[in-house]
């Protein structure tokens, strides 16, 4: 069994200094000098026309809780929702406490 795993385990072993060799170390600056902020990129390679097509994209999807209902809606919903579970929760504990044994 242990000849088995041992030729196994040393190909993972190797597999994984292969994969980590490159990232082992942060590299030298060099000459061009990267942007110090996020996004700034972006820019510089003319990513404005992407940019924009993105933010038109997102102002044209509802926001997520007025997708189908209104707050009106939600709100009438949560009214009923606590009573229900107001009766089911007093019903549970009655039944809890008239067991006889907790």
């Amino acid at each position: 069994m242990a000849r088995a795993v041992l030729p196994a385990a040393l190909l993972v072993v190797l597999g994984a200094l292969a994969l980590l060799r490159g990232v082992a170390f942060v590299a030298a600056p060099g000459q061009e000098q990267a942007p110090a902020l996020r996004g700034q990129d972006v820019v510089a390679k003319s990513g404005v026309a992407a940019t924009a097509a993105y933010a038109s994209a997102a102002a044209v999807v509802p926001m997520p809780a007025e997708a189908a209902l209104s707050e009106k809606q939600w709100n009438s919903f949560g009214q009923v929702f606590a009573i229900f579970f107001l009766f089911f929760w007093v019903a549970g504990f009655v039944r809890l406490l008239t067991l006889g044994r907790l």
